[in-house]
């Protein structure tokens, strides 16, 4: 039944965003697709993050042709990272990604959209325009989530990549390194995906807090 649920979403996203190139086979999404994506992504998170954006395309004018999930449910050790195409539904990266410092160790389990916390914040974001920073290629990201992420711009919360995100240092540390409260990706991956991504998908920051889930206005 969820594989159908999830389907009837996707059903829905390809009935009114009007993608410049569609891809040579039928766009509709099949329950293969959605089956084969839940074989990597959690199926209640994949859920969550289609519906809400779903939610997002409609409500806004400007359609992105990625989304971006990362479920912070999981350890910093495991990829937990994900690219899906909403072009054809497929998932197209799969990496590790970092969490703030004051999120936790190993796992992420503490988060707030206040300045200087250097904690993650939870929510649905718009992936802006990149820049070059002190840590090269950078990408913004604006929080669409009141009260939960929505001074991400303000406290410098941007998608950009760094030596501490790299597997190897999981053998030295345990875990991988922690960032300031940004989605911190490995170099090699991220210089994959940034120029796909940029002002082309919404970022979902998953974790099974009620509150949040009860009160995001994009999983209503």
């Amino acid at each position: 039944m969820k594989f159908i649920y999830l389907s009837g979403i996707l059903l829905l996203l390809n009935a009114f965003i009007g993608l410049a190139d569609p891809p040579k086979e039928n766009a509709i999404c099949t329950e293969d697709k959605i089956s084969q994506l839940s074989k990597i992504i959690d199926s209640k998170v994949l859920q969550f993050a289609l519906k809400g954006y779903s939610n997002i395309q409609v409500n806004t004018s400007e359609k992105e042709n990625f989304l971006a999930i990362v479920d912070f449910s999981r350890s910093s050790v495991e990829k937990r990272f994900y690219l899906i195409s909403m072009k054809d539904t497929t998932l197209v990266h799969y990496d590790y990604v970092c969490h703030g410092k004051y999120s936790g160790d190993l796992y992420a389990h503490s988060f707030s959209n206040e300045e200087q916390s250097l904690k993650t914040s939870l929510g649905f974001y718009k992936v802006a325009e990149s820049y070059s920073g002190c840590h090269g290629l950078s990408i913004r990201l604006d929080g669409l989530d009141p009260g939960y992420n929505d001074k991400a711009r303000t406290r410098a919360i941007v998608m950009h990549a760094a030596a501490y995100a790299e597997p190897m240092v999981i053998k030295e540390l345990g875990r991988l390194g922690k960032s300031f409260g940004c989605p911190t990706l490995p170099p090699d991956g991220f210089a994959l995906i940034a120029n796909h991504i940029k002002e082309n998908a919404i970022l979902f920051h998953y974790y099974p807090d009620e509150n949040y889930l009860k009160k995001c206005i994009w999983l209503r």
